[in-house]
């Protein structure tokens, strides 16, 4: 190349290089995502194996779904009415968000070990680019009692255990974080989750899940 060619292409070159960063640079868009999933019961033991009642998902690119059921019924481990999950979500430039739900009623587990007349799971995932946070605002137990004790309508504090002595024990609103809480946060919550624990090993053998969330957003 002569040089007079040479020196007319370089004015040109700063362009060129901000031309070709702009190619190279991934868009945006590519570090967006949102799950989230509702499920408003799940029984797993060896005797029933592993069941799910009214579970929703997600899409991948954000939109709505939904699940109901008019009961569940597991012999002489849980029985409920008017099951329900709902998944919502959403992407854009600056703001990817997730709200799910799952709720049952009249809930009856263990043959009145415990007891409720709504359960509500509901978590609410949004990331902004600056910032992240998942919250559980508006989930409930109304009418709950456990081993004949009324606890009323609660929203019990953030894993809350409560020992049930021959089963193994329950954890009330149970919560379980995710993310870094800047470009990612999920939340998972189980309103009531009953650990069957076998009294001699000490293991776990099933569990017992009723109102459980699930949302998570980056950006």
């Amino acid at each position: 190349m002569s040089d007079s060619i040479i020196r007319r292409c370089l004015p040109l070159l700063p362009a060129l290089a901000l031309l070709g960063g702009l190619v190279a640079a991934p868009t945006r868009g590519q570090g967006q995502t949102v799950s989230g999933k509702g499920t408003a019961a799940v029984v797993s033991t060896p005797l029933t194996g592993a069941q799910t009642f009214a579970s929703a998902i997600l899409p991948s690119q954000g939109g709505m779904n939904s699940a109901d059921s008019t009961a569940a019924t597991v012999a002489n481990t849980l029985g409920a009415s008017g099951l329900t999950s709902i998944v919502t979500g959403q992407i854009d430039e600056t703001l990817v968000s997730a709200t799910t739900s799952a709720e049952a009623a009249e809930v009856n587990i263990l043959n009145g070990l415990i007891t409720a007349k709504v359960v509500l799971a509901l978590t609410t995932s949004y990331a902004t680019g600056a910032t992240a946070t998942s919250e559980s605002n508006g989930s409930t137990l109304l009418g709950l009692a456990v081993r004949g004790a009324s606890y009323g309508d609660v929203v019990p504090s953030p894993n809350t255990r409560i020992n049930l002595p021959g089963v193994g024990y329950a954890v009330l609103n149970e919560q379980i974080p995710t993310g870094d809480g800047v470009h990612s946060t999920g939340l998972t919550v189980n309103m009531i989750h009953v650990y069957l624990v076998d009294p001699l090993s000490g293991t776990t053998t099933g569990n017992i899940i009723v109102g459980a969330a699930q949302s998570a957003a980056s950006l």
